[in-house]
């Protein structure tokens, strides 16, 4: 969708980009085209949106043959989307949900731990994330059944998600998805491809699952545990560990962390061969 034409479906509803919900809405053409395949999205695949906006990336989801279940916030969206697609939400292939996609303790929306309990295969994953929740729904990821994520997020998100990045290294939310998914940096977008345009660089993060993906109770330990090591992340970890969680401590000088690394430091795969002897 251009954006002269996203202006005149907005005004025929009396709507403008919302800055209180992170509405900077993508308006190229020709790359919100290319991102269902990017996706990998077939046609019968179960995908879920979030923060669909005017539909520009719906349109083009539905155009490739998804089931699409889209999460919006914003009610005048939402009623917007509800009459520019009613045909396929009256055949069923699509469905339109109001809400936040994370609530009270930053959970998953309701219908949509429903829809996802219900399916038969994983979904996949496809939204232009509103940058604000950003981290907080990666964090929900790790340890759930997802065919894959194809996720437009602020690029030092993105990267910091992807991989070790800056002079603390590893964050808890690289290392648990590193341990849940392959990851890799697709597309670098710049603001001018947005109205209205944010004042950062944009990327793809793409997801797929490993094969020896962590299951959501070893997940959830991990979790805790990085919680707990990264609370003072510029302290030696064994010593901190050492008063709390003394068996991992002890898992992790046995991998090889020496006693004056830090947490960032520390590399997913040696979490993960501590986690395995701490869980098992």
């Amino acid at each position: 969708m251009k954006l002269g034409e996203l202006r005149a479906l907005l005004d025929a509803y009396g709507l403008r980009p919302n800055a209180r919900f992170g509405q900077n809405f993508l308006v190229d053409p020709a790359l919100l085209q290319r991102i269902p395949g990017d996706a990998e999205v077939q046609p019968g695949d179960s995908v879920l949106e979030v923060g669909p906006g005017a539909g520009a990336l719906t349109a083009e989801l539905l155009g490739a043959g998804a089931q699409v279940v889209a999460v919006e916030l914003d009610f005048g969206l939402l009623r917007l989307l509800r009459d520019r697609f009613s045909s396929e939400i009256d055949q069923g292939q699509l469905t339109c949900l109001e809400g936040d996609i994370l609530g009270r303790e930053e959970k998953l929306h309701p219908e949509v731990e429903a829809w996802w309990a219900s399916l038969s295969q994983a979904p996949r994953l496809v939204a232009n994330l509103p940058y604000a929740i950003s981290g907080p729904f990666l964090g929900r990821l790790p340890g759930r059944d997802l065919a894959s994520a194809t996720l437009l997020l602020q690029r030092e998100v993105a990267e910091k998600a992807a991989s070790a990045g800056g002079k603390d290294g590893w964050s808890p939310l690289a290392i648990r998805l590193a341990l849940s998914f392959h990851t890799r940096l697709g597309r670098r977008l710049p603001p001018e491809v947005f109205w209205p345009r944010p004042k950062v660089a944009s990327a793809f993060l793409h997801l797929a699952p490993r094969e020896d993906a962590l299951s959501p109770q070893q997940d959830q330990e991990l979790r805790r545990v990085l919680c707990f090591a990264f609370g003072q992340r510029r302290k030696a970890l064994l010593g901190r560990l050492q008063t709390e969680a003394a068996a991992w401590a002890e898992a992790l000088a046995g991998a090889g962390v020496s006693p004056q690394m830090r947490p960032g430091a520390v590399a997913p795969n040696i979490w993960r061969s501590a986690l395995l002897q701490v869980v098992d």
